[in-house]
């Protein structure tokens, strides 16, 4: 398992061409090809502490920016996953970066298809890690648990029962005691991501990380539950960089199913699947393998 950071990592933010501010955090080597990080659901910059070691050493620059309505990013009011890639290409502008890789980690994995779909010229090659499929598909959703099935459910037919009964109560935990909610997750999601996430180290990390991510309360959730739900802006058959899945076979969260739906219909892809592997021990604990892959 990788070596976390001990501090919170600094944090900038930047005015986007619309005017809206977006916040992003930066590890390893700043000269290092640049990879944007997109965090899952919910999520925020600081998730990427994960691979501030392991990205230093393989000479990898990783920018991880808050999506909208999570950490410092302000909230889009075009709801889309191609809207939003937007943010991306005004970050690399300002970052001065022509082209890069872009790594989608559970719910970043639309946003990284996106991103590979409206910025072609610019993404050069994807990596999806236990990632999430287009859950418009009634097959897909199915197979996710009984709760994640109810979010949906609840963000995109009753908003404000969404807010009332989830948003607020995980908001209130995350911001009383993030610890006893990353707890909660790991007894829930059983082993290997119990022993992973139960890490002091990493407990500390994944504790800085829950409390960024709720900093503007639910709306982030909420705006990725709806978003994710409706149908995706793009066909998979058009993205034509090299994606690379990785998923675990033990994975509680997000099935198996997503990665392969989508390997099955992309142009250029490898499916690799990790024996046992949890939603949150696999990119844990394959980052550098992962990374190591995505430069090759």
């Amino acid at each position: 398992m990788p070596s976390l950071p001990q501090d919170t990592p600094a944090t900038f933010s930047l005015t986007l061409p619309d005017g809206r501010r977006l916040g992003y955090a930066q590890y390893g080597a700043s000269a290092g090809h640049p990879v944007f990080y997109l965090h899952g659901l919910p999520g925020s910059r600081l998730e990427c502490q994960l691979v501030q070691a392991t990205a230093l050493a393989a000479g990898i620059r990783v920018i991880a920016p808050d999506r909208p309505g999570y950490g410092l990013t302000e909230p889009r009011h075009d709801a889309s996953l191609t809207a939003w890639t937007a943010d991306v290409s005004g970050l690399a502008d300002a970052l001065d970066i022509d082209a890069f890789t872009v790594i989608g980690v559970s719910g970043g994995a639309p946003c990284a298809l996106a991103c590979a779909y409206a910025l072609p010229a610019r993404v050069q090659r994807v990596g999806l890690v236990a990632g999430l499929g287009p859950v418009h598909e009634v097959a897909l959703r199915r197979d996710m648990p009984a709760s994640v099935r109810l979010a949906f459910y609840l963000a995109n037919n009753m908003p404000q029962l969404f807010n009332s009964a989830v948003g607020w109560p995980v908001v209130r935990l995350a911001r009383l005691n993030p610890v006893l909610l990353i707890q909660l997750i790991a007894r829930l999601n059983g082993s290997p991501d119990r022993e992973i996430l139960l890490d002091p180290d990493t407990l500390a990390a994944f504790t800085r990380s829950i409390r960024a991510c709720f900093e503007q309360g639910s709306r982030g959730s909420l705006y990725d539950l709806q978003v994710f739900r409706r149908p995706w802006a793009f066909n998979l058959r058009d993205i034509h960089q090299p994606v690379h899945l990785w998923h675990g076979t033990g994975d509680r969260v997000v099935p198996v199913s997503h990665s392969e739906y989508v390997h099955a219909r992309l142009q250029n892809s490898v499916l690799d699947l990790v024996p046992g592997a949890g939603h949150f021990s696999l990119p844990l604990a394959q980052m550098r393998r992962i990374l190591d892959t995505l430069m090759a």
